[in-house]
């Protein structure tokens, strides 16, 4: 179910920085109570919340939370289930599903005026990225699809394709096992050069209407990644940080006094991913799945934040 949408504008020294948007909830370490017969993750939807109440109630389900998590606390597992003779496929998106009896008109779509059911972007994405792992029967394939829009907007396209600025879209080998946590990192197709208002995306652990039964896909940790110049691997920055070739680790360039004051990292949705207090120039921490965070560092005075990329 969808909550709001957080973008943040943060002060480096005195320069204003913009931070790149991103899907809210992509590591689906947060779940609530949707009125469903389980907990769905925040800021997505399944069949069970969508817009037919008769198809909801007997819609049958095709998610669960899963401690199986490549970071933080638990992903979100799909999985394909025989219902009454149909292939149900699982399917979840960060819009809101239509869902008819007939299949074939079935699809996700952006409620525009209800932000429970909307993520607003106006940022221009270089890819999609996450991770998986996909368990088919059959010749069975995972989908991954996300479209940047304006206006209406629906996946299936049907007649929203003029409003589409780009898609993104990765889909598994038919067939093929993924046992172990595999990351996928698929760039965006940009069709005008409009700045989008919202994305849209759905995930699917089968082959749309050609889904085999008992088909399933783990997924955690789906970015956005955005394309930044100057910046080197394994981590990149700038400012009172400097690159250290040593992976999980940074170098603080800072020229005052830093002995004693609080290093964080922070995601782009606000939470806490790493806290120690300073001995030195350099902070290790634990490896982080790649995306962009902020780096804060409490002075006597005042607070430095600085974007970091993670690749």
């Amino acid at each position: 179910m969808k909550k709001t949408i957080l973008f943040s504008i943060l002060m480096a020294g005195f320069s204003l920085v913009t931070v790149a948007q991103q899907t809210e909830n992509g590591g689906f370490d947060n779940w609530e109570n949707a009125g469903t017969v389980k907990d769905e993750p925040v800021d997505w939807s399944t069949i069970k919340t969508c817009d037919d109440p008769l198809i909801a109630s007997v819609a049958p389900v095709t998610f669960d939370r899963t401690d199986d998590a490549h970071s933080g606390s638990s992903a979100l597992k799909i999985f394909n289930v025989n219902a009454f003779g149909v292939i149900a496929t699982g399917a979840i998106c960060n819009g809101r599903f239509h869902a008819e009896f007939n299949l074939d008109s079935s699809y996700s779509f952006t409620d525009q005026v209800n932000p429970m059911w909307n993520t607003p972007i106006t940022t221009r994405p270089d890819s999609l990225s996450g991770w998986f792992k996909y368990f088919p029967k059959g010749t069975d394939k995972a989908q991954f699809k996300a479209i940047l829009h304006v206006d209406e907007g629906t996946l299936p396209a049907f007649n929203t394709l003029p409003n589409w600025v780009a898609m993104a879209y990765y889909k598994t080998e038919p067939g093929v096992t993924y046992g172990e946590w595999t990351r996928f990192s698929v760039p965006f197709e940009y069709f005008s050069d409009d700045a989008p208002e919202f994305i849209l995306c759905t995930i699917n652990s089968g082959d749309s209407t050609n889904a085999v039964d008992s088909s399933y896909l783990i997924i955690d940790d789906l970015q956005l990644i955005y394309k930044s110049s100057g910046i080197d691997d394994p981590l990149a920055v700038a400012g009172w940080i400097t690159t250290s070739r040593y992976g999980a680790e940074i170098t603080l360039s800072y020229e005052r006094e830093i002995l004693g004051s609080t290093f964080r990292l922070v995601s782009l949705t606000g939470q806490l991913i790493f806290s120690a207090v300073l001995e030195g120039r350099q902070v290790r921490f634990p490896m982080l799945a790649p995306g962009i965070y902020i780096a804060q560092m409490d002075g006597k005075k005042e607070q430095y934040n600085q974007k970091i990329l993670i690749r």
